[in-house]
């Protein structure tokens, strides 16, 4: 049991409580063909859309200011985190790293924190984070190379179609090598991975799987992400990817 993979999906603001629903069963489902032991579950650490939508944005606009070194004080994270001990106390605690964390929108935010606190307490790789329409926040040093950041495909060259995706930053200030004076460096604390995707709709319309959210060659918005995310899961966890 302790070497199942646990794959976690974090909802962000006013998430219904099936929105994640057909991406966490394709991946589960991908998981276990490749070989894996799995469990899965959707985590929603700022509520879902039944709880008042204030609070909740004022907690991810906490969450997101927070720096590197103070993820462990993550509103998000740290329900998170509560509810992964929770489900591991029945399901068996994942060796270090064999956990996969996929967060939309605010959810991403609470994802990345829970994912650095995971490391700080166990050490080994850090579990693959996966970030779907979700702010730019300062991604911890440790979790930059584990960290997959996917937002929907804009007009513009480097502009996201997702006005979520737009918020934030990944820039922080440094000092010049030339000067020694404060310089702003736009990805100072960016994901080594970051891809656009053609989305069909909107925000909310990543992981749809039906009509209307269907391009002409039949592929759905869920598996235009797959297509993205599937293989970079595989590259991350040494798995051998089936053919779908």
């Amino acid at each position: 049991m302790g070497n199942e993979l646990g794959l976690y999906l974090l909802g962000g603001l006013k998430t219904a409580p099936l929105f994640m629903e057909g991406m966490r069963l394709a991946l589960h489902e991908r998981l276990k063909a490749a070989g894996e032991g799995v469990h899965s579950r959707l985590l929603l650490p700022y509520g879902d859309w039944s709880r008042q939508a204030v609070p909740q944005l004022w907690e991810i606009r906490r969450d997101m200011r927070r720096t590197p070194h103070r993820t462990a004080r993550s509103t998000g994270g740290r329900r998170a985190l509560l509810a992964i001990d929770e489900e591991e106390r029945s399901s068996g605690v994942p060796a270090p790293g064999r956990r996969i964390l996929i967060g939309h929108s605010g959810g991403g935010v609470a994802a990345v924190h829970a994912a650095q606190t995971l490391w700080e307490r166990e050490g080994g790789q850090p579990c693959p984070v996966v970030l779907v329409g979700s702010p730019r926040i300062r991604i911890p040093e440790r979790l930059r190379a584990a960290t997959l950041y996917i937002h929907a495909e804009g007009r513009t060259p480097g502009r996201s179609a997702d006005p979520v995706a737009r918020i934030g930053s990944f820039g922080g200030w440094t000092v010049s090598d030339r000067s020694r004076l404060p310089v702003w460096r736009a990805g100072k604390f960016a994901p080594e991975n970051a891809v656009s995707v053609p989305v069909i709709g909107g925000h909310a319309d990543y992981f749809r799987d039906r009509t209307p959210f269907v391009d002409p060659q039949g592929r759905s918005n869920l598996d235009r992400l797959l297509e993205i995310v599937w293989p970079w899961l595989c590259s991350r966890l040494g798995l051998i990817p089936e053919s779908t």
